[in-house]
């Protein structure tokens, strides 16, 4: 009976982890992230589960306006199904980056999903990378 109770709160503690690393980011709570791979991993995953507002938090101030119309339009027709980081270019003095990445999504009223590979514009402040795109590509519109 013991051993039972002691995993089912070894299971219930440890999915808590993740759960809180997964909502983790600059300006949130948690660690920084190093490079923009890992900064893109997490604001497309935020996108995919929806959580736009925590997503905000991972987009440079200078675009924050942009990206809030883009979440206007958007957040109750976009599903993102699937995403993967492919490449990432650096600046010569390593404070931007282009982060090519192949996203899947659809968006109602259509459900047929679209392939598009996104070329997104990270940019280093403060020890932490931040989108810095135009929210003006097809998956944005």
């Amino acid at each position: 009976m013991k051993s039972s109770l002691f995993l089912v709160f070894s299971i219930l503690f440890l999915s808590s982890c993740s759960i809180g690393e997964f909502l983790s980011g600059p300006g949130l709570p948690g660690p920084d992230r190093k490079s923009p791979a890992e900064s893109a991993e997490l604001y497309y995953k935020l996108l995919k589960w929806k959580y736009f507002d925590k997503a905000a938090a991972l987009v440079d101030v200078e675009k924050r306006n942009q990206y809030e119309d883009f979440v206007s339009r958007n957040e109750d027709n976009l599903n993102i199904t699937a995403y993967e980081v492919k490449e990432v270019v650096f600046s010569e003095d390593g404070t931007e980056s282009v982060v090519k990445i192949n996203v899947k999504y659809y968006k109602y009223p259509s459900v047929s999903e679209e392939t598009v590979i996104l070329e997104d514009k990270w940019v280093l402040r403060d020890k932490n990378w931040y989108i810095s795109s135009d929210f003006e590509k097809e998956i944005f519109e």
